[in-house]
């Protein structure tokens, strides 16, 4: 191997990583509230529904009108609008007589009214409505730990729809409603509604959770703790390519799309107690570049050839592998500083 490719092939996986930038042009709090999660948005963009110390509240988009819609005295989370939004889906703690405590999943008016309870026994909770409104999806201990079960929006006909040694949860449906993306011990699986395998997007050491499809599905929000506390980031449907959104000294997680895809709602502790934030990406279109990583979905392996023949190279040659990391380490901090006076500018 010459000493060409290997400078050749750093630059490649370079050039991707810094590249493919998202622009957020506005990122505000809109809660001042404690244990604020799991943000929704109304199908017009003009309401979030969302979970706070135990309850389930909504208010407008800007933060503005915010109000307890619902708390029965038990834990109340995980709502979401139905796909008209005239009802709101959300997983409340139940008991039956001479039985234990249980999560199960409810439904209710978009103003709180007539409640009315979905599943029973097993713990069953995150609803995820698909694009029709005809079906959920929802994480169900009925067959020991949690998996991806969907289910009629009534709550009958449920089907089990994985079936994962760890607990698969967070799903969320892709706009044609026939695919969905969901975390598994801390890695981010995709799965057809009529297949019998999943396949791994991302498949590594850190925990990657909370993935969410956006409304033109060319885009996947998650929250990973790469860096040691959790950001949001950003990934195309296959997985080969990822870009990081936050980079705060804190936690940020929850990732909601607003319906036009401009926005995204989420959970962060910047302040302290986690509230609800939503930022605003920049009218650019997201662009992630191509990398050496790709998905076989036969197999569901990754092929990272070129990484591993970059490993290689660094343990045959450590001083020249070193330099050429530090070279451009150096292109790399000149490329940030100069993008950001050309936004201060």
């Amino acid at each position: 191997m010459s000493r060409g490719f290997f400078l050749l092939a750093f630059l490649i996986l370079f050039v991707s990583a810094v590249s493919a930038s998202v622009v957020i042009e506005n990122d505000e709090k809109l809660t001042n509230i404690t244990n604020a999660d799991h943000p929704s948005w109304s199908p017009d963009g003009k309401m979030i529904v969302y979970a706070a110390n135990q309850a389930i509240w909504v208010m407008n988009s800007d933060g503005s009108g915010q109000k307890k819609l619902y708390d029965g005295m038990a834990w109340e989370g995980d709502p979401v609008f139905n796909d008209d939004g005239t009802e709101i889906y959300f997983a409340a703690e139940s008991k039956k007589a001479y039985s234990a405590r249980y999560i199960s999943i409810h439904m209710m008016n978009a103003d709180g009214s007539n409640g009315l309870k979905l599943t029973e026994s097993a713990d069953s909770r995150e609803p995820s409505v698909n694009p029709d409104g005809s079906r959920l999806a929802y994480a169900s201990r009925a067959s020991g730990n949690y998996d991806i079960w969907t289910m009629a929006s009534n709550g009958t006909d449920n089907i089990r729809l994985t079936d994962g040694d760890g607990d698969e949860t967070s799903s969320s449906w892709n706009p044609e409603g026939n695919t969905i993306v969901y975390s598994s011990s801390g890695d981010i699986f995709i799965i057809d509604i009529d297949a019998v395998r999943p396949i791994g997007l991302i498949q590594d050491t850190y925990n990657n959770v909370e993935p969410a499809y956006s409304p033109d599905g060319e885009t996947i929000a998650y929250a990973s703790d790469v860096g040691g506390d959790y950001d949001l980031w950003l990934m195309n449907p296959t997985g080969s390519s990822q870009v990081k959104l936050t980079s705060d000294l804190s936690s940020e997680k929850a990732p909601a799309w607003s319906p036009d895809g401009r926005k995204i709602a989420y959970v962060s502790n910047r302040d302290g107690e986690y509230n609800i934030w939503v930022m605003t990406l920049g009218d650019e279109e997201i662009e992630f570049e191509l990398t050496e990583k790709t998905v076989d979905i036969e197999e569901n392996q990754i092929n990272n050839t070129q990484l591993i023949k970059l490993r290689e190279y660094a343990i045959k040659e450590p001083r020249e592998f070193i330099g050429i990391v530090l070279l451009f380490s150096f292109v790399f901090v000149v490329f940030i500083v100069g993008s950001f006076m050309r936004k201060i500018s």
